[in-house]
C-alpha cells in the first residue's frame, strides 16, 4: 500500500492510499485496512479502508463492528 498527502494545484489537499493486488485480496477477505492519520502528519484519527460486494454488506459489518453509526453511511456510488 502505498500512503500520501498531495495538493491540488487550489492547495485542496488530496489523501491517497494505493492498493496493490494484496490489499485487494485482504479487503474483500473481511480484512480492513487501517491506516494511521498521524503517519501523514494529518491529525490523530484512523482512516479504516474495507471492501465488500454490495454498499448493503459493507454498512452490515461497520454496525455490527461498531454500532449504530453516529453518521450517515453513504450507501450509493459516487463517482469522482
Amino acid at each position: 500500500m502505498i500512503k500520501a498527502v498531495l495538493r491540488e494545484p487550489s492547495g485542496a489537499p488530496v489523501i491517497v492510499l494505493g492498493l496493490s493486488g494484496e490489499n485487494m485480496a485482504r479487503l474483500m477477505a473481511n480484512e480492513p485496512i487501517i491506516v494511521q492519520a498521524a503517519d501523514l502528519g494529518l491529525p490523530p484519527m484512523k482512516i479504516l479502508v474495507m471492501g465488500g460486494r454490495t454498499e448493503a454488506e459493507m454498512t452490515a459489518a461497520l454496525t455490527s463492528q461498531f454500532g449504530s453509526p453516529r453518521q450517515t453511511i453513504q450507501e450509493e456510488n459516487e463517482e469522482g
